[in-house]
């Protein structure tokens, strides 16, 4: 009977220890933390590209399909996404009016596994040319990403921020802060109104004839 007693004692010490032990407080160091995946958008970049100009709202100039841009080529692909080096790029289109005198490019650009996106992004904004067309320029330039998918846009202050939306909207809210830079305003000067004299000639301000009484005979 002493034995039996003895036993019970023992086995409820066992139990009290165990209870304090689980009460009191112990590194959680061996729980397991998972991080969520980075945002990744799904499709090709013409793909992509259709589904931010079916959100975009302000877009009403011909377009051109996505085309793909020469990676090979430095020149070409400075021209469009001002980049110096494509080591980290594994794949590049632009979109740009069918009219060569309009303001306005979107590139996407997809980054290669493990490249640094921010880095290429900053690269972008600072080499792009907005004033690239004749005789007009971008009013603003700005980049952004989602995942390893980059884009560039540059054209009136308006179209850059309605397709910075549609590009937050294609990638569910997690498009990265946009990265910007001023371009250029351009003012359009009425017609007939006086140009600025260029080495002391002044333009007139109508064209030759232009409310002149023509007498024939």
């Amino acid at each position: 009977m002493k034995k039996i007693i003895c036993i019970l004692l023992a086995l409820s010490m066992v139990f009290a220890f165990a209870a304090c032990g689980g009460n009191g407080e112990t590194p959680d160091s061996g729980e397991t933390i998972t991080q969520a995946p980075a945002v990744e958008l799904t499709g090709t970049l013409e793909e992509i590209t259709a589904q931010i100009y079916s959100n975009a709202t302000t877009l009403e100039m011909m377009l051109m399909d996505p085309m793909e841009i020469d990676l090979a080529d430095i020149e070409v692909a400075g021209s469009f996404i001002g980049v110096s080096s494509t080591d980290s790029i594994e794949r590049a289109v632009y979109s740009e009016p069918m009219i060569g005198s309009i303001a306005y490019s979107m590139c996407l650009v997809k980054a290669k596994e493990g490249a640094d996106v921010e880095a290429l992004k900053n690269e972008i904004l600072e080499g792009v040319n907005y004033r690239k067309w004749i005789c007009v320029a971008a009013e603003k330039v700005l980049v952004t990403n989602c995942g390893n998918t980059i884009m560039m846009v540059m054209a009136a202050e308006n179209i850059v921020d309605d397709v910075y939306n549609a590009f937050n909207i294609v990638a569910n809210g997690a498009a990265s802060a946009p990265l910007t830079k001023a371009g250029e305003v351009q003012e359009e000067i009425p017609y007939g109104e006086e140009f600025p004299a260029e080495d002391g000639m002044d333009t007139p301000a109508a064209m030759p004839g232009e409310g002149e009484e023509i007498i024939l005979g």
